[in-house]
């Protein structure tokens, strides 16, 4: 799913803000952007651009970004 899919699928289920989907986007857009440099140091470093190193520090990326959305998602509980 592109990001502005994401976003679209967002408004329509008007759970969040238009502010909030733009954060949610912001992040996801971040973290799609260190898996591709992961990716980058990977071969750098001799292994798989899509291999099991790469998985693992993306992985570990997601946890963050994740972290991030649940904060926003706190908002929104009751």
């Amino acid at each position: 799913m592109t990001i502005e899919e994401m976003r679209n699928s967002m408004l329509k289920a008007n759970v969040y803000t238009k502010a909030d989907i733009d954060k949610i986007c912001e992040l996801e857009q971040q973290y799609r952007k260190e898996c591709k440099e992961i990716a980058e140091q990977c071969e750098a470093e001799g292994y798989p651009a899509n291999g099991s190193n790469y998985e693992l520090r993306c992985s570990e990326a997601r946890k963050y970004y994740d972290e991030q959305i649940e904060i926003i998602d706190a908002n929104y509980e009751m």
